[in-house]
């Protein structure tokens, strides 16, 4: 699975970001896990934020294929709204995970 450039990223990232002072760089240093928070910010909350606004197909070229299994936590997934959206990640989760 190709990965999206960091351009593409700062893109996307932009998109998620309108609650945040935070730069899209900014995100991306935390997306990356070249930083661990900044202004409170963790790893994740961004990945709670880009489920709640890509589809699947999206997301996995956002984070490396090792990293699927830390987007699809439980307590990240716990973090998602509307709760039907919460309970269909779930389901995929357990699909993806087995």
């Amino acid at each position: 699975m190709t990965l999206y450039s960091d351009t593409e990223l700062l893109g996307y990232l932009k998109n998620v970001n309108w609650d945040t002072t935070l730069t899209p760089e900014e995100l991306l240093l935390i997306l990356k896990g070249e930083t661990k928070k900044i202004k409170g910010l963790s790893q994740k909350n961004i990945f709670i934020k880009i489920l709640n606004f890509y589809p699947w197909h999206k997301v996995r070229h956002m984070v490396p294929e090792e990293k699927l299994h830390d987007v699809l936590a439980y307590d990240v997934i716990q973090g998602l709204f509307p709760g039907d959206l919460r309970d269909k990640v779930f389901l995929s989760s357990i699909m993806i995970m087995i």
